[in-house]
């Protein structure tokens, strides 16, 4: 694949930097996600915010790993703003991501739910490899959608990932819109989970939450052969 970074040009005449994500950015990636991630998708019901000291460290211990491996992106205007982010993850057989984000309710409550997309599902048995990534999270300024970043994101994470020795990749989808953008790219739905009967420590804690399941009503796991 050609070298990082590269240009994005847009119809209008906008010109964007793409580039691999770099360990030295992850404060301004950790704010950055606090604005354009958690405050808008499925996960600010989940997790209401990360303000605390454990939680900030988790936090950071978390998105770090996304940054250690050249298979994360960032995007930044011609002023060098960060518009755009899209972490990913190399796993491999052995790997435990999920433990380091459990500590209060309504983070076990995230963790059991991505745990359980998943459960029963070994992708390395499945696509004979070792390695798989994993399309973490990914952020876009409002001020910039619908300009096709978030899609070009996804393609050229896939080219990184096997680049780098992915045979397989993968997202546990919390919004109908990170379902679609996957979708796009030749990922393939193997478990949805409904928002609404979900059940966790007796209960159904996202019951209740009228404004996430009329946007999102269901969390689903896509994967897919890189070929």
């Amino acid at each position: 694949m050609s070298s990082f970074p590269r240009k994005f040009f847009t119809k209008d005449g906008q010109v964007f930097t793409i580039d691999i994500g770099r360990i030295e950015e992850l404060d301004e990636v950790i704010e950055f996600l606090r604005i354009n991630f958690f405050s808008t998708s499925p996960n600010c019901y989940l997790v209401s915010d990360w303000n605390g000291t454990s939680d900030s460290d988790r936090m950071s211990d978390y998105l770090s790993s996304c940054l250690r491996h050249p298979v994360s992106l960032t995007v930044r205007d011609s002023a060098g703003r960060l518009v755009a982010v899209r972490l990913n993850e190399l796993e491999a057989p052995e790997d435990v991501h999920l433990d380091s984000l459990t500590s209060q309710t309504k983070r076990r409550l995230i963790t059991a739910l991505l745990t359980d997309l998943e459960a029963g599902i070994n992708l390395f048995t499945t696509f004979n490899t070792d390695k798989v990534l994993s399309l973490a999270m990914m952020a876009v300024d409002k001020n910039y959608c619908k300009l096709g970043l978030a899609t070009t994101l996804v393609g050229l994470s896939l080219e990184l990932g096997k680049a780098n020795g992915a045979g397989a990749v993968k997202v546990c989808a919390v919004s109908q819109y990170a379902a679609k953008v996957a979708a796009k790219h030749g990922l393939e739905t193997l478990r949805t989970i409904d928002y609404a009967t979900y059940e966790f420590e007796g209960g159904k804690p996202l019951a209740h939450f009228d404004a996430l399941l009329a946007e999102h009503p269901v969390a689903a796991f896509l994967a897919c052969r890189l070929t």
